[in-house]
């Protein structure tokens, strides 16, 4: 059975391709600039639980759109579901991570359920063990084949931190999540990149909200699973899938990739906005439009959507 390999990346304050030495924020409550997050790529995260002494808005970064606060502290906080596929294996492959921390060593987790039972899901930490042997940093371990740095290079006000891991892990679900052992007034930023694969299968495209969009409805989740891309979400029966996307959103785009014919069908979409590296990873023969786009503002959504879970960005001109 052939499988397909894909790729997502977050950046939260931090883009993979940037190796910027000033990203920072500042938590200093003395500082004039306190609250402020600098040079950071989309946002940072800023815990500030005090909303009576820093109301929600109050802080700078806040204000400016550079970061996103949280007003509630956590021991391990979920900063998102990469994939989840009920009844299908996902394959994790490779994953990247690099931290800026107030703090010291603080890299996101990814857990992943390894035995989906209904009763009782297996819940495990991805993360390295402790090593017992003499070392300094960066640290390899052979065994559990991953790479560890602390501070390979310096910020102003914080430490950095990085992981890398290459393998093959079998699991259903996949999430990313951050320990903040509890702590207030603190800031991290990171970039992750996680490779995986998975069965080739009719593909549901079309991007959604894990909580809102498709966690509470079984219907989507019988027929598919759900993928952070918006694109590697295999389900079993082409047919199936278009069927419950025509029920639930009908005002919406959305594609389905039939992997047995090679047909890319198009709901309120038509040939023009699907994005040429979306047309390179599935290859299809042919497109087929099911409902051509009523209002130009619901396709472009749906491939600027595209074009950013895939980091494609910018997203492609401006279409006509």
């Amino acid at each position: 059975m052939p499988f397909n390999s894909t790729t997502v990346v977050f950046m939260y304050g931090i883009h993979p391709s940037y190796y910027d030495r000033n990203i920072y924020c500042v938590n200093d409550i003395a500082a004039s600039d306190y609250g402020t997050c600098y040079n950071v790529y989309y946002k940072a995260i800023f815990i500030q639980a005090d909303t009576t002494t820093y109301p929600v808005g109050s802080l700078p970064c806040e204000s400016n759109n550079t970061c996103i606060r949280y007003t509630t502290t956590a021991g391990f906080r979920t900063n998102g579901t990469i994939f989840s596929y009920p009844g299908k294996q996902g394959i994790l492959q490779y994953f990247w991570s690099r931290v800026h921390s107030v703090y010291g060593i603080r890299l996101p987790y990814l857990t992943m359920i390894s035995v989906p039972t209904p009763s009782r899901p297996d819940y495990l930490w991805f993360f390295p063990a402790t090593i017992y042997e003499s070392l300094s940093w960066p640290i390899y371990d052979p065994v559990s084949n991953f790479k560890a740095y602390l501070n390979p290079y310096t910020i102003p006000g914080g430490n950095v931190s990085i992981i890398r891991w290459s393998g093959n892990v079998f699991t259903s679900s996949l999430y990313i999540m951050t320990s903040e052992e509890g702590k207030n007034n603190m800031w991290y930023a990171f970039d992750m990149s996680v490779s995986w694969a998975y069965e080739s299968s009719p593909l549901a495209v079309i991007p959604l909200d894990y909580e809102h969009d498709y966690a509470p409805y079984v219907e989507l989740r019988s027929v598919f699973g759900y993928a952070a891309t918006g694109v590697d979400q295999p389900g079993w029966n082409a047919d199936d899938i278009i069927r419950v996307l025509r029920e639930l959103f009908p005002n919406r785009a959305w594609a389905v990739f039939d992997d047995r014919q090679y047909v890319l069908y198009l709901y309120n979409l038509t040939p023009d906005y699907v994005p040429d590296w979306l047309i390179e990873k599935l290859s299809p023969t042919a497109m087929k439009v099911l409902q051509s786009p009523a209002d130009a503002a619901v396709a472009k959504a749906w491939l600027d959507l595209l074009n950013e879970r895939n980091a494609q960005i910018p997203p492609q001109a401006e279409l006509p």
